[in-house]
Formats: structure tokens, C-alpha cells, sequence
């Protein structure tokens, strides 16, 4: 078995495990031949990723972070790559159970905030209820295409625990919370969303 081929030989044996070729596709928005590409691969960008885990309900996430030679992992880029993957599949399976320790809603939801479509480089996951959005590696706040926007303001909130988040609001007057989404612990996770909450009475 190569080593390149691995976590897409995964994919495509729970895929036929639970449904047709086809059935896949439709799911993820792809076309029957690019199915057929991922089951070759040895790495997948983020974002389909989390949409394969979903459609599936498998975390590949957390595999992934378990199990590195599932990638390659020579490049500084890929090492980069499983770093956020290991914390995506630790807020996968921590963030829920908190927001339930909470008394929240623990539904993580992958998409688009609505207003925000034409806009690259989204947050990765959100609490839609809430209005908290989540991003791999930096705070939407400190990337350039937002930070000199004039469409929105950002206000830095912090806490004595060194728990940071933004507050972003659009002209609009809509807010979300701009979390960055690095590994952290369970314990971690909780402070960061007990915080979120009583900030701003969410």
C-alpha cells in the first residue's frame, strides 16, 4: 500500500462502506472523477476535509492527528498542514462537549456566514446561534483582507486568564465573535467559550 494513498484509501472505503460513488459525490459537490482523484491522495485541503468528516461522520481529523503518516509530511507547508489538522480535530471533539458543559447548543457548523460569500478566506467552522466564527492558525481580525476592510471594525477583548478574542461588526451593525482556532485543551476551550458567553451575554 503507498504511503501517498493512505488517508484517500480511507476515505474510499467508508465511502463505499455507507453509499454509491454517486451518492458521494452528490453529497460533497463534486464530480464523480474528482471523487475518484481523492481516493489517490495522500493529503486533502482543510475545508473539504471537514466536508468529507461531515457527510460521513467520521472525524478524519482526529485520525489524521493520531496517525501522521497518513500525509506527507516532508514539506514545512504539510507539517504546517497537520498542525491544523490536530487542532481542528481537537475542537471537533472537545468544543461540543464544552458547549454542552455550558448549557449551549454544541452544533459546529462548516459553511459561509450569510453577507459574507464574496469574501475569501472565511472562517472555518462557526456557531451560527451564537454568531462565533472560528479561523485555522490566525483571528480574521489580524489577516490583511480583513483588517484593512473598511466594511468592518474589530475590537480586541482579553481577559486576566489571557483568554483573546475580537469583536467584529459590520457596517451593517451585525457581529460576530472572531475566535482563532489553534490547539488547545479541553480546559482551554472552556475558559475561551465561558468567556466568549459571559462577554457578551450570548
Amino acid at each position: 500500500m503507498s504511503k501517498k494513498r493512505l488517508l484517500g484509501q480511507l476515505i474510499e472505503e467508508e465511502v463505499r462502506r455507507q453509499m454509491t460513488i454517486t451518492e458521494f459525490a452528490e453529497k460533497i459537490k463534486c464530480g464523480r472523477k474528482n471523487v475518484y482523484k481523492i481516493f489517490e491522495k495522500s493529503s486533502i485541503h482543510l475545508d473539504q476535509l471537514a466536508t468529507i468528516s461531515k457527510v460521513l461522520n467520521r472525524n478524519f481529523f482526529a485520525e489524521l492527528a493520531v496517525n501522521p503518516s497518513l500525509i506527507d509530511i516532508d514539506s514545512e507547508d504539510a507539517i504546517q498542514e497537520m498542525e491544523n489538522r490536530r487542532a481542528v480535530a481537537q475542537f471537533m471533539e472537545v468544543v461540543p462537549k464544552v458547549l454542552s458543559k455550558l448549557g449551549k447548543q454544541p452544533v459546529i457548523a462548516f459553511g459561509i456566514p450569510l453577507g459574507m460569500e464574496d469574501i475569501e478566506d472565511l472562517p472555518d467552522f462557526m456557531l451560527s446561534e451564537y454568531g462565533v466564527c472560528f479561523s485555522k492558525e490566525n483571528f480574521m481580525a489580524e489577516k490583511p483582507q480583513y483588517a484593512a476592510n473598511p466594511l468592518f471594525e474589530f475590537k480586541p477583548f482579553e481577559n486576566s486568564d489571557g483568554v483573546k478574542v475580537y469583536s467584529m461588526i459590520s457596517l451593517i451593525g451585525s457581529q460576530l465573535i472572531d475566535v482563532k482556532l489553534d490547539y488547545k485543551t479541553e480546559e482551554e476551550w472552556e475558559k475561551t467559550l465561558r468567556f466568549i458567553f459571559d462577554t457578551f451575554k450570548l
